[in-house]
């Protein structure tokens, strides 16, 4: 999608970026590296280590024998929390003990932001690879264990321990590292709708509501395991114990823009807040709103809107549908 998307975006006079929805951060990634001055934004603090360590960081690298220090066990014991919260939930107890103990070892033995952003977002990336789906949605842990033949997943993956897989993704991220020569950073756990302004483009790519289902995907649940490891302390406070899974108590800016009945108000108050920028929207054809919708919502803020859509398919799914890119100026 990256190289079409700026195939459409190259021709547009813009020299600095907000990145509203970052997410794991591609797209705040395509314009770094088209020398754009990024500034990265999302709600969730998992993508803002991830926005830290490859959009804002500049040269940071961690090093083999800094990570093997973080893989080691030092003075015993370690908090347990994990260990004794998600037992036979996504993790065996050998891999819940090792989280306990890195996580924790990455906030005594590194001092520096972006090393920790680093380990971090290779620990995030470690988690995703051993589940089924690659995601936290559902606690079926006993997929990775069950003695059965499989038409699905990727067992072999599943069951490389932790430490080989931190290697692989450390080097991945430090080879991620580079300097633009710009200033760019992670603004913070923003509201979108509060989300700081100062640039010439604003990249908008929320959740989609699903005109067939009526919500959004609310990446919190999908991910709410990366968002405790994110905040580590905090996490016990935050868990919605009334669901096998555990997730997090949703916020309600994401209900915003994952709720049918808030969507409508939620975009005419997104595009109100940026219509002095030049736009750019994200967005699938079978999404609500439509695309004459938000078409209508764009034209009565600017003068110009283009719309360009490509055949895309989603991971897990077998539907076709069209990425739409909504460009208003």
């Amino acid at each position: 999608m990256l190289p079409w998307l700026w195939h459409h975006l190259k021709p547009i006079n813009f020299d600095s970026v907000l990145d509203v929805f970052g997410g794991t951060a591609s797209v705040s990634l395509l314009f770094k590296l088209n020398a754009k001055k990024v500034h990265y934004n999302d709600l969730l603090l998992f993508n803002q280590i991830i926005g830290k360590a490859v959009v804002e960081n500049k040269g940071v690298r961690v090093s083999n024998d800094e990570l093997t220090l973080v893989l080691t066990e030092h003075n015993p014991p370690y908090p347990d929390f994990i260990q004794s919260e998600f037992d036979d939930v996504f993790f065996t107890q050998e891999e819940n003990a090792f989280l306990d103990r890195v996580v924790s070892n990455i906030s005594m033995l590194l001092d520096d932001e972006y090393k920790r952003a680093i380990v971090l977002a290779a620990l995030f990336q470690s988690c995703l690879s051993k589940r089924p789906y690659n995601l936290f949605h559902r606690a079926n842990y006993y997929m990775r264990t069950a003695a059965v033949e499989r038409t699905f997943g990727n067992k072999t993956t599943w069951d490389k321990p932790f430490p080989f897989l931190m290697h692989q993704f450390v080097k991945e991220y430090n080879n991620a590292v580079f300097d633009n020569g710009r200033e760019n950073c992670v603004i913070g756990g923003q509201n979108a709708l509060s989300a700081p302004n100062g640039v010439d483009l604003v990249y908008l790519d929320p959740p989609y509501v699903s005109k067939e289902k009526g919500r959004g995907t609310d990446y919190l649940d999908f991910y709410h395991f990366l968002e405790g490891l994110s905040d580590y302390k905090g996490w016990p406070t935050r868990i919605n114990r009334s669901k096998q899974h555990k997730p997090m108590v949703s916020l309600d800016a994401i209900d915003a823009f994952a709720s049918r009945n808030k969507i409508i108000d939620s975009f005419e108050a997104l595009f109100s807040r940026f219509h002095t920028n030049t736009m750019v929207l994200s967005y699938q054809s079978d999404g609500v709103p439509s695309r004459n919708e938000i078409i209508e919502l764009l034209v009565g803020l600017r003068k110009n809107v283009e719309v360009h859509a490509v055949e895309h398919q989603y991971a897990l799914s077998k539907n076709l549908t069209n990425e739409l890119l909504f460009i208003a100026y």
